[in-house]
């Protein structure tokens, strides 16, 4: 019942504070821009709505699994820390894992999974990734998203023919369960593995770019202010919405990467007593003071 009641906090905590309260201002203002803006600040907006549809998404299912343990039932856990994913089908098995289990299980391998050579293969990723940007919406800028996740992932198992030490939480699974087997030496490349995973987060961040702009000419125009000096970019946020949005994003890529093999249930469970209730009462605290800035989940839109 406490584990319950302690996911359900942070749930909320997750959606209303972080992704209403601190977020969703910066990537609105940047994503409703009418002209191209400035390069650090396309990136600032970017990487909040980055932060936002994972505090929103994964805080709803959060909530979700608090509210059954209250409940007693276990429901599966929906969000593995994706930002801590080594490549990008590792991405797929940590991000909205119930979506991603049905598109193996019901396009992917209907289709004939990796069964059938590798031109087939991809074929296969790229049906599979196009029809999940459908299932979020008919506009293009979800077709695109999809695409780029298809390529991705076309590109990911070109080079793993080429590159044996890959790790093989990177390989796309086939009807194996979701979590990913690392490598004995896993440790021994931990630095590899980081920069991996920041070079698949900077990718899957250009991927948000499509998902979230109103139109194709939209998030082109800001994809061009993020990777190059536009000399008419308006600079549109403050130094401080700037410096929230990078220390957000800062401690969320670093909390993903040092829980990537673990559980808030099992950290949970390892605080002293006293530690643990003065975290629940400063969530609690948050929850207060930025209720007025709560939204309806994204989740819902989907």
């Amino acid at each position: 019942l406490l584990d319950g009641f302690l996911l359900l906090t942070l749930g909320l905590f997750m959606k209303v504070v972080l992704a209403d309260s601190m977020l969703a201002t910066t990537a609105d203002d940047i994503f409703n821009a009418q002209g191209p803006v400035a390069t650090i600040d396309a990136w600032a907006g970017v990487l909040a709505f980055s932060g936002q549809i994972f505090f929103d998404f994964a805080g709803y299912s959060t909530c979700a699994v608090g509210v059954a343990l209250c409940l007693g039932f276990v429901l599966p856990e929906n969000f593995r820390y994706p930002y801590a994913a080594i490549g990008f089908s590792d991405f797929w098995r940590r991000w909205h894992i119930t979506l991603s289990a049905w598109l193996r299980d019901y396009l992917y391998i209907p289709l004939g999974g990796n069964k059938n050579g590798k031109i087939k293969t991809y074929i296969n990723l790229m049906i599979t990734m196009l029809l999940g940007g459908l299932w979020h919406g008919a506009n293009w800028t979800f077709v695109v998203w999809g695409a780029l996740h298809g390529f991705y992932l076309w590109v990911e198992k070109w080079i793993q023919g080429f590159r044996k030490r890959i790790p093989p939480a990177v390989i796309m699974p086939e009807a194996t369960g979701a979590v990913p087997v690392m490598p004995k030496d896993f440790k021994k490349n931990n630095l590899r593995n980081f920069l991996l995973a920041m070079v698949t987060f900077v990718f899957i961040n250009v991927t948000w770019v499509f998902f979230r702009s109103p139109d194709f000419s939209s998030a082109w125009q800001l994809l061009v202010s993020m990777f190059s000096s536009v000399a008419d970019g308006e600079a549109l946020l403050t130094t401080l919405a700037i410096i929230k949005v990078a220390v957000i994003v800062f401690f969320l890529v670093l909390c993903h990467w040092l829980m990537r093999n673990t559980s808030v249930i099992a950290v949970a469970n390892k605080m002293p007593w006293w530690l643990l209730g003065i975290v629940w009462a400063v969530l609690l605290m948050l929850l207060i003071w930025s209720q007025e800035s709560s939204s309806s989940f994204i989740y819902f839109q989907f």
